[in-house]
């Protein structure tokens, strides 16, 4: 007995952790069953708003004042080029009976909304106000309200649209710009015009052109005057960054803001970035035996851009002389001068003909007015000497 006494004292704070252990584990047992914590917590929900603690009866309250903060502070916007709308949810009605009695336990519910024929109008002169008329016209908007019900049923917190998905097919094709090259050899005519009908320029990336033509076996002049359609074509795009060379002594199709030279073996590329999302398109047609009209499409811009040419400094040629004996006032042509001491004859060889400098600028207009010029390159000519033959004799 004194054995069994001295056991327990030796091991008392033992025996007494073990019943501790017990009581509690028979303790958490009771309220396990005795309050019900076996039953599966509700997963109710209406979008991001949990009802699962909630009495179906406090539903509508619940709902009302959390849909309604998401209305006015959602993030949904509609863009299209550079240009960004917020779309204002606030024109839709949430409608709490119709959410209420669809409203299934233990889901992810949908949340219902209306719009008013007045709002339905509101919204649409929101998102177009900016728009041309030529995008108004090709613009789906019965769609494009179905696909913002669809999101906004789903309480989504931040959602982007591309007005691009929302437009006929035909609005690519909206032409940019347009040129006729003249004076052009009619074999290099027939040499663009009976491999290629049209060139995609991808958007955002930079495009180089030898490699666009890579599959056509075109000669140089064949890709310079295809690089100089697109160097004038392109000055009323956003496009930026052109890398090129301009010819030494301009062919006779080369025009101001048309002077691209391609050397392939030379390395001799023309090259620019197009930082818009989708592509444009370089129509090839041609007009008579001399003549290719090429076309720019594309979808319209919002910002208006427009070709300005800037006069730059003129550069004068130099006068070479030689002195000719043989000349005379009998001389076709001849030129005769008088001074108080001689006569002097002189024949004009070559007339000397004046160089220039001429930018070419971009002027961009956005919808906010604040209009601004960019330099995108410039053209040289040089001047030409000229060449005079002289011969003085004295007088008396």
């Amino acid at each position: 007995m004194k054995n069994v006494a001295l056991y327990l004292k030796r091991n008392f704070y033992f025996i007494l952790s073990i019943i501790t252990v017990f009581l509690t584990v028979v303790f958490a047992g009771v309220l396990f069953f005795v309050l019900d914590l076996s039953k599966d917590v509700s997963q109710t929900s209406v979008g991001f708003v949990y009802l699962g603690g909630t009495e179906e009866s406090a539903y509508a309250d619940v709902l009302s004042p959390r849909i309604q903060q998401w209305q006015n502070t959602a993030d949904y916007t509609l863009s299209y080029q550079s240009y960004v709308w917020d779309i204002d949810l606030t024109h839709f009605v949430f409608e709490t009976e119709i959410t209420v009695a669809n409203i299934k336990q233990n889901r992810n519910n949908l949340a219902f909304f209306s719009l008013s024929d007045a709002h339905r109008e509101a919204l649409f002169e929101d998102i177009t106000d900016d728009l041309t008329t030529h995008l108004v016209d090709y613009f789906d908007f019965h769609q494009f309200v179905i696909d913002l019900e669809k999101d906004m049923q789903s309480l989504k917190n931040r959602k982007r649209y591309n007005l691009t998905a929302y437009l006929d097919a035909s609005v690519e094709s909206f032409i940019i710009d347009t040129v006729d090259m003249s004076s052009l050899k009619n074999s290099v005519v027939l040499e663009i015009t009976s491999q290629i009908t049209e060139l995609t320029i991808p958007g955002n990336q930079r495009f180089y052109l030898i490699k666009a033509l890579a599959s056509y076996n075109l000669s140089n002049e064949a890709h310079s005057v295809m690089a100089s359609a697109l160097q004038y074509l392109t000055v009323k795009t956003p496009v930026e960054g052109y890398i090129y060379q301009m010819h030494d002594v301009n062919p006779t199709w080369a025009e101001l803001g048309m002077n691209a030279r391609i050397l392939k073996l030379n390395g001799y590329d023309f090259s620019f970035f197009n930082p818009l999302k989708e592509n444009m398109t370089l129509e090839i047609e041609q007009l008579d035996d001399q003549t290719i009209r090429f076309i720019l499409r594309g979808y319209p811009f919002l910002t208006t851009y427009e070709r300005i040419t800037v006069v730059g400094p003129t550069l004068y040629f130099k006068t070479l002389i030689t002195d000719n004996p043989l000349l005379n006032e009998l001389t076709e042509g001849v030129l005769i001068t008088e001074t108080d001491t001689s006569f002097i004859y002189e024949l004009v060889l070559v007339p000397g003909i004046q160089g220039s400098i001429t930018y070419m600028h971009r002027r961009v207009t956005p919808l906010d007015g604040l209009t601004y010029d960019v330099a995108l390159f410039y053209e040289q000519v040089l001047p030409r000497d000229q060449v005079i033959e002289q011969h003085i004799v004295a007088k008396g």
